[in-house]
């Protein structure tokens, strides 16, 4: 493979990608009315395929046979890479949201998710960088009241935007410090052995965009108020991760592995656009603004994200089925923005995923489903948003295929999986059914090395 064809491909990949998300991320990512709280609706930290497991898989490690696989979950497991992996995920999602009268609001978009690129370095370390979303904003919610000798006064909040993550993961083993023994290793020092640690840093960035907007009757002797918040954010956080392994049963080549992984608290750069104002309407309905009572522009503050830490178990067998269980605690009490204390409360998420591959070195005619790789998972997320004083939970439901294809002298695959989630309880005013169709590509293929022929 000559050089010109590597760089020829990876810069379609990436700028195509680019375009692609640039445009996606200037829609609607979200329509949730929970996502005014915090800052919006967290996004999962996991590619297409670990979707149809519900983004289970911290303890997973990443195989060392192709097809290969990037584990975002856990920086540790991209030690293991022996290939050079190009992953790209989009979604489809539709949301419908619904009142305690049973009324309904359904919304749907599509959208361009996540670009990872990871490669070995030497033997028993790796590298990968990428872009995806961190969290997204968008929503509009309408209220009125009736007030005494007013009317019926309008309240209208709107909000949009997000925060994207540009992240770099290395990750290295520590066995090329063991020597080999011809006897039976001992539990304890088989899992120092095979101690995998990883660092993920992410450059965070983004805009998030709210206001409140308070309309008064024609009649009233009241202007009408507009509240314009913008905050442009950006800063650096990290993650470091730790993996390792047990060896059951040498015959059947099954595992048990275990990870974790931990993400520092971190102060990102916060600039505060802000104006209020009153306006009316002219007799054609043309809005001007009235008097303007607070404007500040470019005010500096500080956003405090949360520390968490994870831990997940998977068992393995043969390289032909996994399951993965994973428990992830966040401590967002300490979350803070512009020196204020968001409504937020500390959450657990807990994901139970598995796969099933019938036969991945199957070759010839009639193997092609024995090479499909299948995979379901369940997921409970406590909510990390107050609504009404109340938590906000998620429970969700997935399912989906790795389809392998080829593609010149790589080892790839399709991924396409479903999810579906529960936002809210009966308790709450409101709450979301939402049904998610994840769609991502794989490329595996040997770069870097230098062939005698070509």
């Amino acid at each position: 493979m000559n050089g010109w064809n590597i760089k020829s491909r990876v810069y379609l990949i990436v700028s195509g990608w680019i375009v692609l998300y640039q445009w996606a991320f200037g829609q609607y990512n979200t329509f949730s009315p929970f996502s005014r709280y915090g800052i919006g609706d967290v996004q999962e930290n996991s590619l297409s395929y670990q979707k149809g497991m519900n983004n289970s898989g911290i303890a997973l490690s990443v195989d060392t046979t192709a097809p290969v696989f990037i584990n975002l979950l856990n920086p540790a497991s991209i030690s293991r890479l022996r290939l050079t992996v190009i992953e790209a995920n989009g979604y489809y999602f539709n949301t419908k949201i619904v009142n305690k009268e049973n009324y309904k609001v359904q919304q749907r978009s599509t959208n361009f998710s996540a670009l990872a690129i990871g490669f070995p370095i030497k033997k028993h370390s790796g590298f990968c960088f990428g872009l995806m979303p961190y969290s997204f904003v968008g929503y509009q919610i309408n209220q009125s009241n009736t007030v005494n000798n007013v009317g019926t006064v309008k309240y209208v909040y709107d909000g949009s935007g997000g925060l994207n993550k540009v992240f770099m993961m290395y990750g290295f083993e520590i066995n090329r410090y063991f020597k080999k023994q011809d006897t039976v290793r001992k539990h304890i020092r088989e899992l120092i052995k095979n101690l995998s640690f990883g660092i993920n840093v992410h450059y965070i960035f983004g805009e998030l965009a709210q206001m409140g907007t308070v309309i008064y009757p024609n009649n009233s002797l009241y202007y009408n108020f507009v509240n314009d918040r913008r905050l442009r954010i950006n800063g650096v956080s990290a993650d470091i991760g730790m993996q390792t392994y047990l060896l059951l049963n040498e015959k059947k080549n099954s595992r048990l592995n275990l990870g974790l992984v931990f993400s520092y608290p971190s102060f990102l750069k916060v600039i505060n656009d802000y104006i209020a104002y009153n306006f009316s309407y002219t007799f054609y309905g043309e809005k001007y603004i009235v008097d303007t009572l607070i404007y500040k522009e470019e005010e500096s503050g500080k956003l405090k994200l949360p520390s968490s830490v994870g831990l997940g178990l998977s068992y393995v067998v043969n390289n032909k089925w996994g399951i993965n269980g994973d428990v992830r605690y966040t401590n967002w009490k300490g979350f803070q923005l512009l020196n204020s204390y968001e409504s937020v409360r500390n959450n657990v998420e807990c994901a139970i995923g598995g796969y099933y591959q019938p036969d991945r070195f199957a070759t010839g005619k009639g193997t092609f489903w024995d090479r499909v790789i299948y995979r379901a998972g369940i997921g409970y997320n406590s909510g990390y948003q107050e609504y009404q004083g109340k938590a906000v939970p998620l429970y969700s439901f997935s399912g989906g295929v790795s389809i392998p294809v080829g593609l010149y002298r790589s080892y790839s695959a399709v991924h396409i999986s479903v999810q579906y989630a529960l936002k809210g309880h009966k308790d709450l005013v409101i709450r979301e059914n939402i049904f998610k169709l994840n769609i991502g590509i794989t490329l595996n293929d040997r770069w870097f090395v230098k062939y005698k022929y070509d």
